[in-house]
């Protein structure tokens, strides 16, 4: 302990107080602790702990409670929050006195960025060469049931390591690489950071575009500040750690499916059928108009296509813009714990450019504006009475895998290429659509050839893509098989 970070830690103390603390603290880390070591630990708690009933708990929540990590398994570790051996008594009289402490908002101030690193939205931050790609994303837990509640289980992990974290303790973690991303970027990284002088917990991902030296260096630059004005700008907005065990104790109730009777699919689509989006509140015709697959990218116009999208699209096709086969890996899934999903083969398969054109209507009086456009392929295979999400086909050299993927851009089932752009963010959204007007959206997928026999097309921007889900059946996909 320093005295500089006693300055930082206690940024509301009286003047008195903290001169009265500052000498007693400057005066135990400057005696021999190498003859006296026992007695310093005591002496320091007992005085730690006779400023903490003066000036509350919280002032000395780092020096009674400690980040650390266990193992489980092989490819497991929990990250836990537990009082320091040697802070147990002082940490028990202060429990009788509160035992829950009060918690309050908090804003957060991101003091490093690497170069290059721009915030994209609220707590996430990615390379302006990159965006929304990659990067880092900042979460944290409200630690409501007491610090020392706090238990994260990780799977899959490569390496840990306990870290400091400027003044607080914390926890690096790295995932181990299955080769399920394709040589993309994945977040294989986490970092845990306890402030508990706070009372909170922080979550940080880090993408494999981010070197950990960079990811611990900004988290070393998280700044947390109490909102002490009752204001609601800008406040951190932070899981309970009560709703996060609520969550996570709760069976799954098995709304995303990966099999459904074929009766649950009865409002499926053909192209060129008008049909409207469930639930929605704008009133909207939808039609796939035409589904074109083909051997190469001349259906795609390049230029609305940003610089990255168009050196990615390149690696997927030869000097004349014919698509290259794709890479399709076959990975055997572990449990996380004792195993992890491994590669256990792989194969080129030739790949085909999907490319629909979607027509939107506003059926309705007025103007619509801000329209969320969607588009994702769903692979879906005929088990006899029942549809079963598709996984890839089974190898005939060997059977030791659970899931296929493919690298590149036949591993993505979101739309990577429309040719309108609205929106903050010039992305997936039409400005505006006028009462009787018609918009036109070309869509386009990268897809291995053999699959084309599976493919339906969800419009539903809240469906997913490798499960059922209720709103996209309720909608209907539309069939795009081959």
């Amino acid at each position: 302990m320093k005295l500089e970070n006693l300055r930082q830690d206690f940024p509301e103390m009286p003047d008195e107080i903290r001169v009265m603390v500052e000498q007693e603290v400057y005066r135990q880390i400057n005696t021999n602790t190498t003859k006296k070591r026992k007695h310093f630990g005591k002496k320091y708690f007992v005085t730690a702990f006779a400023a903490a009933m003066l000036l509350g708990t919280t002032v000395f929540a780092g020096a009674v409670y400690k980040m650390r990590l266990k193992q489980e398994g092989t490819y497991a570790v929990h990250t836990l929050i537990e009082e320091r051996e040697e802070a147990g008594t002082m940490q028990t009289q202060i429990s009788k006195e509160q035992n829950i402490p009060e918690i309050k908002n908090i804003k957060m101030k991101v003091t490093y960025l690497p170069e290059g690193m721009t915030e994209t939205e609220t707590g996430k931050y990615s390379y302006t060469d990159n965006l929304y790609k990659g990067g880092v994303s900042i979460d944290f837990y409200k630690m409501d049931r007491g610090d020392a509640q706090f238990d994260m289980l990780t799977t899959g992990v490569a390496g840990s390591e306990e870290i400091k974290v400027g003044v607080h303790d914390g926890v690096y973690i790295e995932l181990h690489d299955t080769g399920a991303a394709g040589g993309e970027i994945w977040f294989n990284q986490r970092i845990y950071v306890a402030f508990t002088d706070l009372h909170y917990v922080m979550e940080l991902y880090a993408a494999s575009d981010v070197s950990k030296e960079e990811a611990i260096k900004i988290a070393e630059g998280i700044r947390l500040e109490p909102v002490t004005d009752g204001s609601a700008q800008d406040i951190v907005n932070a899981y309970s750690w009560s709703d996060y065990l609520t969550a996570r104790n709760e069976t799954y109730d098995g709304e995303g499916k990966s099999m459904v009777p074929k009766s649950a699919m009865s409002r499926t689509h053909a192209v060129g059928e008008t049909f409207m989006m469930a639930d929605a509140e704008e009133e909207v015709a939808i039609k796939v108009a035409q589904i074109q697959v083909c051997d190469d990218i001349s259906l795609l116009d390049l230029s609305v296509m940003d610089a990255d999208s168009r050196e990615e699209i390149k690696k997927e096709t030869d000097a004349s813009g014919a698509l290259l086969p794709a890479k399709i890996n076959y990975i055997c899934s572990g449990d996380g714990i004792h195993s992890v999903d491994e590669v256990t083969e792989s194969r080129e398969v030739p790949q085909k450019l999907v490319y629909a054109t979607v027509e939107y209507t506003n059926t309705g009086s007025s103007e619509i504006n801000s329209y969320l456009f969607w588009g994702s392929l769903v692979k879906i295979a005929e088990n006899e009475n029942q549809m079963e999400m598709y996984r890839g086909n089974q190898s005939e050299t060997s059977t030791t895998w659970d899931y296929a993927v493919a690298e590149g851009a036949a591993g993505f089932t979101e739309m990577w290429y429309y040719d309108v752009h609205g929106g903050e963010r010039e992305n997936n959204y039409m400005n505006h659509l006028k009462a009787g007007e018609t918009a036109v959206v070309h869509m386009a997928w990268i897809v291995p050839e053999e699959e084309l026999k599976y493919l339906y097309l969800n419009l539903d921007s809240s469906g997913g893509t490798y499960e059922f889900d209720e709103s996209a059946l309720k909608t209907g996909y539309v069939d795009i098989r081959r």
